[in-house]
């Protein structure tokens, strides 16, 4: 199973720049950034920093993730 991140989407349909999401949830840009690209592994995120992030912008934290092929052993992809 692959989960990606769709932080970058929610922030440009929001308007909002990675300066002024780093000033209100006081990540680093350089770390939201790499969150944006999927650079940074889904399970090596904090909970709690996905949840800031979605309150800033005002989604759901369900929102700001995508979920690609998911493999079960002996059932196949879905």
């Amino acid at each position: 199973m692959t989960i990606k991140f769709k932080i970058k989407e929610k922030r440009e349909e929001k308007g909002v720049s990675l300066r002024e999401l780093e000033e209100v949830t006081g990540i680093e840009r350089e770390y939201l950034s790499d969150l944006e690209n999927n650079k940074i592994p889904a399970d090596e995120v904090l909970f709690a920093e996905m949840v800031v992030i979605a309150d800033a912008l005002a989604f759901r934290i369900t929102d700001l993730y995508e979920l690609g092929n998911i493999e079960i052993k002996g059932i196949g992809e879905f």
